[in-house]
């Protein structure tokens, strides 16, 4: 299958020009979800923890080594990023020697693919200290303002909402599962929502049970100047 992501659904191998890309199932996503952590993290994400960690300066020239460096390079680089590469390229692709076949030029487009099929996204890092600590901050709230979903809640939900067997479930793909856990949740909506409208006198929107998932849409922390300024106790200047 070519690589198109409305057919993820399918759980289809990708066709790619260093061979078939296969999904990571449900049975084994245990095996793999700290290595997928690891893939997730981008050159911003791996300078920010090592500067997170750098408390007394003793990594500076390190930090600095790193921001001058490819991400690519930098991969190959760190013992525990690179493994973590092995550990998934070679079970996606089938494929014991298929990292000798990233190169600079193609490994972005890899590193997104292997993401993007298992619904993996990477956590974007802001250059400016100020506000990603403002960021962080934010998903801080919104986490102790909201439940906290777990892979086994979103699993016994699909079971629950489909009367499909936990087996069969086990030899789904990562996307499936999060695809069809959205289209639940979107169908439990719609189901409340026309329920409501026909005892209310309200007139409401009500939203298609088939409308449209974006599995990639992206969290918005965006902090006005004055969350910003109460956060750090400084102001923008004009």
């Amino acid at each position: 299958m070519k690589n198109f992501q409305e057919f993820y659904i399918l759980g289809l191998p990708i066709e790619t020009e260093i061979g078939l890309c296969n999904f990571i199932k449900v049975k084994d996503y245990p095996d793999f979800i700290l290595d997928l952590q690891i893939i997730s993290m981008n050159k911003n994400k791996v300078i920010h923890d090592y500067s997170v960690s750098n408390k007394k300066g003793e990594l500076n020239d390190f930090i600095i080594k790193l921001s001058e460096m490819d991400f690519f390079d930098i991969v190959l680089g760190i013992a525990e990023l690179r493994e973590a590469y092995v550990n998934v390229f070679t079970k996606v692709f089938n494929d014991e020697s298929v990292l000798s076949k990233i190169t600079p030029d193609n490994f972005e487009y890899y590193r997104n693919l292997v993401l993007n099929m298992q619904c993996i996204k990477e956590e974007i890092i802001n250059p400016n200290p100020e506000i990603q600590r403002a960021i962080e901050r934010s998903k801080r709230v919104k986490a102790q303002e909201s439940s906290q979903l777990t892979f086994a809640d979103m699993v016994s939900s699909v079971v629950v909402g489909t009367g499909i067997d936990y087996e069969q479930i086990n030899n789904w793909s990562i996307y499936k599962l999060h695809m069809t856990f959205q289209r639940i949740a979107v169908f439990q909506n719609y189901d409340t929502s026309t329920l409501f409208a026909t005892v209310s006198s309200e007139k409401m929107k009500i939203e298609s049970w088939s409308t449209h998932i974006d599995l990639f849409e992206e969290e918005n922390h965006f902090v006005t100047q004055e969350q910003f300024n109460k956060s750090t106790g400084s102001a923008f200047r004009e």
